[in-house]
């Protein structure tokens, strides 16, 4: 992540200077959402376009053919052009503390301020990064674009998948895209990124509660209990890390700071859900104008500090192609 060592009494001060360096490191050391965007400055000002394209594809020639706009059978395609287009926006932390706790403790002090100011820019970044978990289709199914030149359809916006409560059958659950457990729910996700042709391997974003959800669900009989219960390998990875690398050609991972939403689940309108989302590459973008900076002065009365952690920054979704929204319901059906 961008930073820039700043202040306006300059860095010489080693106070100052403590701060922003447990700052920085209290960023580089964070292992959130962000990690998953693309993360891109802007291209004019404090907006980035991102370009979309419908699909080109072959199509079988036959230089004897008729039906084409060209030579042969061949068409010429004439593909639509849109764009996406990501916003940054500033964000500031300020606080003010007396300067005998400077005297007295001035190396704690500033590794607590250093470190609470990048926690709560790495959490602030991965705020919005959640969010964009919102603009992702909020319905199941995919949408397609018109068949394509080889015949087969391709993918324009992933649907969103649907993540019922524990022992609710409510409703009626659309096929592939409704699971009434975690661990089917990212069956789910796998079956439908192939089927959308999509590169590598999508990660999903999902709260604590779902992820305790899911833990329960690797510790189930196919686990080992001689001389007691024991964990299963992901269980173990889920509960130390926050995440699975992999599990069914998928990576899991957790946060706090999904949205709320009313969506559409198992067919039932305004249910309560926590929005996630699955993701690959360039699903997500985060527009990084003005990473984390650190300011320093002296308020007037000269008996306070004021410090101030600034940074101008977006996330949005960038291809609604490679990325989908999950709706994790709260409520029951």
């Amino acid at each position: 992540m961008a930073y820039i060592l700043g202040g306006n009494n300059s860095e010489g001060y080693g106070f100052e200077k403590a701060i922003a360096n447990f700052a920085i490191r209290a960023v580089h050391e964070s292992t959130g959402l962000v990690n998953l965007t693309s993360v891109v400055t802007p291209t004019q000002g404090n907006v980035f376009e991102i370009p979309l394209f419908a699909p080109i594809t072959y199509q079988d020639y036959n230089p004897a053919g008729s039906g084409g706009n060209v030579s042969g059978n061949a068409s010429e395609q004439n593909p639509a052009l849109g764009q996406n287009s990501i916003t940054a926006t500033p964000t500031a932390a300020a606080t003010a503390f007396d300067i005998f706790y400077g005297w007295t403790t001035a190396f704690n002090l500033a590794a607590t301020l250093g470190a609470e100011l990048g926690e709560s820019f790495a959490e602030k970044v991965d705020q919005r990064v959640a969010l964009a978990f919102a603009t992702f289709k909020a319905t199941v199914s995919n949408t397609y674009y018109a068949t394509s030149a080889d015949g087969f359809d391709r993918v324009q916006e992933l649907g969103a998948m649907e993540l019922q409560v524990v022992g609710d059958s409510g409703g009626t659950p659309t096929a592939g895209f409704t699971a009434a457990s975690v661990l089917e729910l990212v069956r789910n996700v796998k079956a439908n990124w192939k089927k959308a042709r999509l590169p590598g391997s999508p990660a999903l974003v999902i709260d604590v509660d779902t992820q305790y959800r899911l833990l329960g669900e690797l510790t189930g009989g196919a686990i080992s209990q001689t001389g007691g219960s024991n964990l299963s390998d992901l269980g173990n990875e889920l509960l130390s890390s926050g995440k699975i690398e992999n599990i069914y050609g998928c990576m899991v991972m957790v946060t706090t700071f999904l949205s709320s939403a009313s969506r559409t689940v198992a067919g039932q309108a305004s249910i309560a859900c926590l929005v996630g989302g699955y993701i690959g590459a360039q699903a997500v973008y985060t527009v990084m104008k003005q990473g984390l900076e650190i300011k320093m002065g002296e308020k007037p009365g000269g008996l306070q500090m004021w410090l101030t952690g600034v940074g101008y920054f977006g996330s949005g979704a960038g291809d609604l192609r490679r990325g989908g929204a999950i709706n994790i319901a709260t409520e029951a059906v």
